[in-house]
């Protein structure tokens, strides 16, 4: 079952966010180690403006059911205030599944350094 998740962020710092996630069944952390987990941000026509893996570093397991995300402001600053599909997945064992569904909202921010 995935989870859907709606969320907002200023597009002017970085996004940093951990997440965790329990095992339906079990009500077990999931355990990731081992696993490829890609999250991704797509714009309303499905062109994707973000990707945080952990193959590129921008997802870091940082213990038993938690990973980190951490996308730099200059990544964020290309991102126009509008309302993005989001979703995440994981890879382990041969299986790829569905982490969560949801929508990003993507607000002005106003302070820069």
């Amino acid at each position: 079952m995935t989870i859907t998740l709606n969320s907002s962020v200023t597009n002017n710092a970085d996004w940093k966010t951990q997440f965790q996630f329990t095992d339906g069944e079990t009500g077990d952390l999931i355990d990731f180690t081992g696993a490829t987990i890609e999250v991704e941000v797509r714009d309303s026509d499905g062109c994707k403006k973000i990707e945080a893996s952990t193959g590129n570093g921008k997802l870091a397991i940082i213990s038993t059911g938690i990973f980190e995300m951490t996308i730099p402001a200059s990544e964020m600053q290309g991102l126009c205030p509008a309302n993005y599909q989001a979703g995440g997945v994981y890879s382990l064992n041969g299986e790829t599944i569905s982490l969560f569904t949801g929508t990003l909202s993507i607000v002005s921010g106003v302070a820069r350094l």
